[in-house]
């Protein structure tokens, strides 16, 4: 159809056939062929698929489907079938219903002056779900079947009510045969539809087999949950070369095992991701995205898996309806739900939320979603103290001094000023030394590693990682720590670390304590050293002994002291136990209920 314009200021006056075929896309979304990932139903089950499609052409049957949808709610239940065929070989597409017929189908409108049937399906405002909202009506927009049969080069419809059978064909939206008459008995009650669209708006479109079987899937679906139409079935048919194919339609598309939450508004479901699944949701029947979508993801991922992006891990159907005063959409096709959310989640939590958390706790899904996410940061911690580990070699601290020839031993001390006297007394050429300044953090999970400067350097100079069993740069690493409460507890934080994150390290016992002595004092010209009080006393028992000193932590030792030290080292040391996982996943695991447990009983 072409609209010509001789002036630019000419106003041109369209009619309603002239306005849908100049721009269809307003009425019925976008017509040209479109590259889009879908869910939808793939041997049975949903997968998110590439596909060509027309959303616009795809719209078509939705009007005249829905309508039908829509006279099994009129009437309560009693209506036992809808058939759809689909002849994919002359586009040409059938909506029959079982229901009660066109309303006054042998009258004329008040307004139109037309047969209601002709009203019903030539002009866009028109229909009878304006104010019938009780039940949830589907088709509230107002365009219905009209727009499909605008776009359509042949379009009919056959209705029958107690008293009248109506029959009305076009073609490109004229009136080309007219029945109106009394129904005989035989003649069952309902309505049927037939339309081929239009190859002027639709040029070359034929009806794609895993769209029509996935919107009659997702259809019947949503059917099993209506309490008012759920004993309707759904029976569809291609035409395919001549021959008629049962459609496959299928409610049982959700791949494994699911957690299923029903309430008077709704039900949602959810599900592990799998390779190439998605996520639905519909609004009073209406497939659609929205905030309702976002309101469950974040009750799961904020309110139970603690993890932003925990939705990357499972799916959701979410299947809302709603009163019609929060039926609001942001297109003409209700592909986008644009109810606010203050106005939606108060009572989508009243009915859904703590079933949903519930369902999560008691259900193996959520226990699975749990690891993915666990191994997903797993993996994302270790990419992260890679990168940390190169960067810290470029900038590693004053606070290492390396050997200058071979990587044999390096001590990991308790402050600068240890680790300034160690450097003195050590072996330049095979020893390093590391000062920590104060306590290491406490690494619980992977996180902890990636966040402390000092470990990323342990772990730089040591050239080690997590998840891998590469051995040291060094032979031997050992912790230079105080004797006392703190100096241990330290010594226990390195010790875990290493336990927990670099298990072959102490397996192949490469992890030691240094032991330095308790005291140190003079007997005549030479200066000698204990580890324990009891060895002092047995060694002064009749020796007159000078400059007593108590050795209370690294920090009192003179250069003296620690050249003795360096060079008779009393290495303790960590050799794996078969109860050391057990006691330092008390110390320092999250439990504070068992630290506290253990503490008391000693």
């Amino acid at each position: 159809m072409t609209v010509k314009q001789t002036n630019s200021k000419e106003i041109i006056a369209l009619n309603t056939f002239e306005a849908v075929r100049l721009r269809p896309t307003m009425y019925i979304g976008q017509v040209v062929p479109m590259e889009e990932k879908l869910t939808i139903i793939v041997n049975g089950k949903m997968r998110m698929v590439e596909k060509s499609w027309s959303p616009g052409f795809m719209h078509l049957i939705v009007e005249v489907l829905e309508n039908a949808l829509d006279e099994a709610k009129r009437c309560k239940g009693k209506m036992k079938n809808v058939f759809v065929t689909v002849n994919l070989d002359t586009n040409e597409v059938t909506v029959k219903d079982e229901g009660n017929g066109f309303y006054k189908a042998h009258s004329k409108h008040p307004k139109t002056k037309k047969n209601v049937v002709r009203t019903a399906m030539e002009e866009l405002h028109a229909g009878s779900n304006f104010s019938d909202t009780d039940t949830n009506i589907l088709g509230t927009h107002g365009v219905g079947s009209a727009v499909t049969n605008i776009l359509s080069e042949k379009f009919s419809i056959t209705t029958r009510n107690k008293l009248y059978h109506v029959h009305y064909d076009w073609e490109d939206f004229a009136v080309v045969k007219e029945d109106k008459r009394k129904r005989e008995i035989k003649e069952p009650l309902g309505s049927e539809v037939s339309f081929i669209p239009s190859r002027e708006i639709f040029p070359g479109f034929k009806w794609d087999e895993e769209l029509i079987t996935t919107y009659l899937s997702y259809k019947a679906f949503l059917i099993q949950s209506d309490p008012i139409i759920n004993n309707l079935q759904l029976i569809g048919k291609f035409i395919k070369d001549g021959k008629e194919v049962i459609i496959p339609v299928t409610t049982d598309f959700i791949e494994g095992d699911y957690i299923q939450v029903d309430s008077p508004i709704g039900s949602i479901y959810l599900w592990e991701s799998y390779e190439n699944s998605g996520s639905l949701s519909f609004v009073n029947g209406s497939q659609c995205v929205g905030i309702h979508q976002k309101i469950v993801n974040d009750w799961c991922n904020d309110g139970y898996f603690k993890y932003p992006y925990a939705h990357h891990f499972y799916e959701t159907l979410v299947s809302l309806n709603v009163p019609s005063q929060l039926m609001r959409f942001a297109d003409q096709n209700k592909t986008k739900f644009a109810t606010g959310r203050g106005e939606l989640e108060p009572d989508m939590e009243k009915h859904f939320k703590s079933k949903l958390i519930r369902g999560l706790k008691k259900s193996d899904i959520a226990k699975r979603i749990d690891q993915s996410i666990e191994d997903r940061l797993h993996a994302e911690n270790i990419a992260k103290i890679k990168k940390a580990k190169r960067q810290s070699k470029r900038q590693i601290s004053e606070k290492y001094s390396p050997p200058s020839k071979k990587k044999e031993v390096i001590y990991i001390t308790e402050g600068l000023s240890a680790a300034g006297s160690v450097k003195q007394a050590r072996d330049a050429a095979t020893e390093g030394v590391y000062a920590l300044k104060g306590k290491v953090k406490n690494t619980r999970k992977l996180s902890d590693l990636t966040s402390n400067v000092e470990l990323l350097e342990i772990m730089s100079i040591l050239d080690i990682e997590p998840d891998s069993l590469k051995q040291s740069a060094f032979d031997k690493i050992v912790i230079a720590a105080d004797e006392d409460p703190d100096g241990q507890h330290i010594s226990s934080l390195i010790i875990n670390f290493f336990h927990k994150w670099f298990p072959h390290i102490v397996k192949d016992k490469r992890l030691y304590k240094i032991i330095t002595p308790l005291i140190a004092c003079n007997y005549g010209k030479d200066r000698h050293y204990f580890y324990t009080n009891e060895e002092y006393l047995e060694y002064s028992k009749n020796k007159k002994t000078t400059n007593l000193t108590y050795l209370k932590g690294l920090g009192s030792l003179n250069m003296e002291d620690w050249v003795y030290v360096m060079t008779n080292k009393v290495l303790f040391q960590i050799v794996p136990d078969r109860s050391a996982k057990k006691y330092l996943e008390i110390a320092f695991g999250a439990s504070a209920q068992k630290r506290k447990k253990w503490l008391e009983t000693g």
